[in-house]
């Protein structure tokens, strides 16, 4: 058996949200390298065509805001007529408003949740049952080790991944038998823009290096080899799993 047998995605197109930037970014480069055509979504044109700028297997951009009701669905339309099929999904995109319970409002919680778990629903349900058709997909969902454990002020943030767990295993079930995996990409902390503001802390960058078992923080490189992994022939046979890559963090919890 080769590399390629396992982990090639020479002839698939992966639709990957969230891409301009962080983990997105990349999710992207790791799968143009295992030969995919990447299809890079986010708010952020210029910050995409750079992304995309370093690819090689004509890669597309595609801007979309999944903040919004009607973003996920203009986003798989759009998305089925520039590339044709989409064979992978990553459904990366996210965002973090942490604040103690008093201060979550309404609006804070259904941005959190429109963003991190029903954008994602709702491209899964738009973009998978054409995967059903051909007998072969992959759906990754970006969840985080915040959606196994708890965390002060991490209410919505939570709640949101530990519904994209619950609902990869559900869609597991429901589409393993049409040829489609769903997994669960669980990062630890990672040094992104989406973290910044708590990395300025001493005290919390500190506690973050001293509970994780490697001593330090995740890197978005860190997560490109279990992506390529959940989406190539060689894991065709894990669905349902929430595959954590979080530096031990979740052990010592």
């Amino acid at each position: 058996m080769t590399l390629d047998e396992l982990f090639g995605l020479a002839g698939r197109t992966a639709l990957i949200t969230g891409a301009s930037r962080g983990i997105g970014e990349a999710l992207a480069q790791a799968l143009d390298a295992a030969g995919a055509r990447v299809v890079l979504a986010g708010r952020d044109r210029q910050r995409l065509e750079q992304a995309a700028a370093s690819l090689q297997n004509n890669p597309l951009v595609l801007t979309a805001d999944l903040q919004t009701p009607e973003g996920p669905t203009t986003l798989a339309r759009e998305a089925r007529a520039a590339a044709g099929t989409i064979d992978v999904l990553v459904n990366n995109a996210g965002g973090s408003w942490n604040e103690a319970l008093g201060d979550v409002d309404d609006e804070t919680w259904a941005r959190t949740i429109q963003t991190n778990l029903t954008a994602a629903f709702i491209l899964t349900r738009e973009l998978v049952p054409p995967m059903v058709d051909r007998g072969w997909g992959r759906v990754i969902n970006v969840a985080s080790v915040m959606g196994l454990v708890g965390d002060t002020h991490s209410s919505a943030y939570a709640a949101s991944k530990g519904g994209m767990i619950a609902m990869t295993r559900s869609l597991a079930a429901e589409l393993g038998r049409g040829g489609v995996t769903v997994n669960a990409l669980c990062p630890g902390w990672v040094e992104t823009d989406l973290v910044s503001g708590l990395r300025s802390d001493q005290r919390f960058e500190q506690r973050v290096v001293r509970r994780t078992p490697v001593r330090r923080w995740g890197t978005p490189a860190d997560m490109a080899a279990a992506a390529v992994f959940l989406s190539g022939p060689g894991a065709a046979f894990m669905t349902g799993q929430t595959l954590v890559v979080d530096g031990g963090l979740s052990a010592t919890w």
